[in-house]
């Protein structure tokens, strides 16, 4: 019998794997977005970004890739500023793409869509 799993419960396994994909630029323009409480610490490297939403126009500050990667991830896939990384870095949790935590069995979230090494080490895992 076929094991199928629906939803992953608990941390994503970065330490089996780390290939920093969740770094790399996945389908969006930005890094990540950053929190009011963030402005001042990352300002010098962020950019605003333009969110039109219910016909409401927001700017918000976020970190820009830099030729696709985020611009704190080492040559080594390493995060340079990990103790003090974003907010958005931290709660980042791939195993929330896998089914959509559970809510679209047999359809996974577009982060695991491109990045199909992860998924494997989910289904794996």
């Amino acid at each position: 019998m076929r094991r199928f799993r629906i939803a992953i419960i608990g941390e994503s396994p970065c330490g089996q794997c780390c290939s920093a994909n969740c770094c790399r630029q996945n389908g969006h323009d930005y890094a990540v977005l950053l929190q009011e409480a963030e402005y001042a610490r990352f300002g010098p490297f962020a950019t605003d970004v333009v969110i039109e939403d219910a016909g409401r126009r927001l700017v918000e500050k976020a970190l820009p890739y830099v030729n696709g990667r985020c611009q704190f991830l080492g040559e080594d896939n390493r995060c340079t500023i990990y103790e003090y990384r974003p907010a958005n870095c931290r709660r980042f949790q791939c195993v929330d793409h896998y089914h959509n935590r559970g809510r679209t069995p047999g359809q996974h979230g577009r982060f695991l869509q491109l990045n199909q090494d992860i998924l494997e080490l989910l289904e794996a895992w």
